[in-house]
């Protein structure tokens, strides 16, 4: 089961700016652009992004290590911003598949497939899984990234809006959860870590004020936010609170 509809990312898309590229100065964009950088600069051909709007990921590996960028995408909002942001970033695309990534053949494999906070949003996520392999081609690269909703995370996003959290599958944001998947599709693992630190932008509340609890979780995030902005705190990772998981296989 999708545990968020169309109409949730529709309305996620509606207020982002273009052009979309990684913001290095905020925190978890420094992180995550830095690792997806070095695990893609000797890699040639293109790359697949499933759930791909804006397209500010694959622009970036397009921009900084010469991939082709291709995706897909079924927000409509999201496909529109995504054709946008190529074209201000004068980057010329691959192809853009348009529709529910369930019901989409193949019609061809890419040299990199990636995902960035899709899987969580499944509970059948061994089948999604799957469906990405699909498309990627032998001795390519899986690419999969979901947000650490566990531990200091979780506890921070119950109090501020705990129905978030139900659009998340918990149960997969643990390293433990990819080595299995490595083991069940036959997959070689490259590296799975914790990245992004504490990230102090993952939790969102739902009101602006709130109770006193609420309040005072708001107070930490803006102090945390300010520390942040030192890289130096980017190596500071571990399960119990860094804000991200990346895996990557080869097929």
């Amino acid at each position: 089961m999708n545990l968020t509809e169309i109409e949730f990312w529709d309305n996620y898309w509606r207020n982002i700016k273009l052009p979309s590229l990684p913001d290095k100065s905020h925190s978890f964009d420094r992180c995550l652009s830095r690792e997806l950088e070095r695990i893609t600069r000797n890699k040639k051909g293109e790359i697949l992004e499933i759930g791909c709007a804006p397209g500010k990921w694959i622009s970036h590996l397009a921009l900084c290590n010469g991939l082709t960028p291709s995706g897909i995408e079924y927000s409509p909002i999201g496909l529109e911003l995504t054709y946008k942001n190529f074209e201000l970033l004068k980057i010329k695309p691959g192809t853009i598949f348009v529709g529910d990534f369930f019901e989409l053949e193949p019609t061809r494999k890419f040299d990199i497939v990636m995902s960035l906070g899709l899987i969580e949003h499944f509970d059948d996520v061994e089948k999604v899984i799957y469906k990405h392999i699909e498309w990627l081609k032998d001795d390519g690269l899986l690419i999969l990234g979901i947000p650490n909703f566990s531990g200091v995370t979780k506890f921070i996003q119950h109090y501020l809006d705990k129905s978030l959290l139900d659009k998340h599958n918990l149960q997969i944001m643990n390293v433990e959860f990819f080595r299995n998947i490595g083991k069940k599709f036959n997959l070689k693992e490259i590296e799975i870590n914790y990245i992004g630190s504490f990230e102090p932008d993952l939790p969102i509340p739902k009101t602006r004020f709130g109770n006193p609890m609420q309040i005072t979780l708001k107070i930490i995030l803006i102090v945390m936010r300010k520390l942040r902005r030192f890289s130096f705190t980017d190596k500071l990772n571990h399960s119990s609170y860094s804000s991200y998981i990346l895996a990557v296989f080869q097929k």
